[in-house]
């Protein structure tokens, strides 16, 4: 978010697809999922609900849960195999870095760039269009953030089913073939035991917070009582009382009570939403404020635009802080306390307090991408039982069940 803040001249950047660069650019992709993300081995299943969406002619729009850095290039290769042409909708920021070469690779893959936390109407056209013509399926991963969560679909945000309605429209007015939303899901699992390096990780945790490593403690005792410990300073912090309940009760009541704050102060009205729904809605309101405050010109105004640059900052702090303990839902290890999922946490405890950029894959893994029964989109067009304007939340739900049913009947 500091970063966008510090770039306020977003350039949209268009997909610019190359068949021969799609294939000179295969062993840099490559590398980049094996060496940098561990993934040894990936494997495709129900592939033919992919190819019979495409061969019929339909738009085909791809839409994939998102639990790990790396699923981009597991997608890239995945639809490299498959001899699928796909265009990519990713946030602007993967565009940056490398002196430009970076933007320009994933231009040439078919990737083009959004402006997550405003509108960014090119994007959106970009999208709909690539579904019109269906000479590409676009690729989107609806969830928006990467959650590290292997074995769960957060909810997802509507954007990508308002792109397939208007898609849809167009198509149904063209008398083109309907408009269809496959799901695919991605799920890792580890090719060797990870344990040693994980508990090696977990005891740096624990003498962060000046604790001594809890070596009689099983792993997930261990994670639990450090879990416990941040909470409990984060409550302390923000509420002056620390919290009671579970721990994935006190997530939930701390996290609304600073998002609460937040829409108090500015007459939001949309608290009956998701917490990734009611964090973008905040995010895009600080930044206008930002924003409006960067702009002033005004000398009188100095002291008031100082305040609420200040107090912009403060609240994107909270808001990264609520999207944070959004991720770590309480009963994930109690639930099913798999490697995988131990692996996870720990992973985002290496992110968030130890302040790594991106948490690496501990040993060899393998990525199992699976398919799902394709989602046709006309019967949510005018004159369905759905009304319009409930369309959009429909679809998502859709998308987001089938998404929880593949990764629920996944296995190793």
């Amino acid at each position: 978010m500091e970063k966008r803040l510090l770039d306020p001249d977003y350039q949209f950047k268009p997909p610019k697809p190359s068949v021969f660069w799609e294939w000179a650019l295969g062993p840099v992709r490559r590398s980049v999922y094996r060496n940098m993300y561990g993934v040894k081995e990936i494997e495709i299943r129900n592939e033919e609900k992919l190819h019979d969406a495409i061969d019929v002619g339909s738009g085909v729009m791809l839409a994939i849960n998102h639990p790990a850095h790396g699923d981009p290039f597991v997608i890239f290769e995945v639809v490299n195999r498959l001899r699928a042409r796909c265009c990519y909708l990713a946030a602007w920021q993967v565009f940056t870095g490398w002196f430009g070469l970076k933007g320009w690779a994933f231009q040439r893959l078919g990737a083009f760039s959004v402006d997550r936390e405003g509108t960014d109407l090119r994007a959106f056209r970009t999208a709909v269009n690539v579904l019109v013509k269906a000479k590409r399926s676009l690729v989107i991963f609806p969830e928006g953030d990467v959650y590290h969560l292997n074995d769960r679909v957060t909810p997802l945000r509507e954007g990508a089913a308002t792109i397939a309605i208007t898609a849809a429209r167009k198509r149904k007015r063209n008398n083109a073939p309907p408009l269809l939303i496959v799901p695919c899901a991605i799920k890792y699992y580890y090719l060797a035991d990870p344990t040693p390096e994980l508990v090696e990780l977990m005891a740096r945790l624990e003498k962060q917070i000046y604790w001594r490593p809890q070596v009689d403690k099983s792993l997930v005792d261990r994670i639990y009582r450090y879990s416990e410990a941040m909470i409990a300073l984060k409550e302390f912090e923000y509420l002056q009382v620390l919290g009671d309940g579970s721990l994935s009760q006190r997530i939930d009541h701390l996290s609304k009570y600073i998002l609460k704050q937040m829409e108090q102060r500015r007459n939001s009205k949309v608290s009956e939403s998701t917490i990734p729904e009611r964090v973008k809605h905040l995010r895009h309101m600080v930044i206008e404020e930002l924003g409006a405050g960067v702009s002033s010109q005004d000398e009188s105004q100095d002291d008031v635009t100082e305040e609420v640059l200040i107090q912009g900052q403060r609240d994107l702090e909270d808001l990264h802080l609520v999207t944070q303990l959004f991720s770590y839902p309480g009963d994930y290890l109690v639930e099913n306390p798999s490697i995988e999922r131990i692996s996870e946490t720990l992973d985002k405890f290496e992110e968030d307090a130890l302040g790594k950029e991106r948490a690496g894959a501990r040993k060899p893994r393998k990525a199992v991408v699976r398919f799902g029964e394709p989602l046709d989109i006309t019967e949510y067009l005018a004159g369905s039982t759905v009304k319009a304007r409930d369309a959009a939340g429909v679809i998502t739900n859709k998308i987001e069940n089938s998404l929880q049913t593949l990764l629920d009947e996944a296995t190793k």
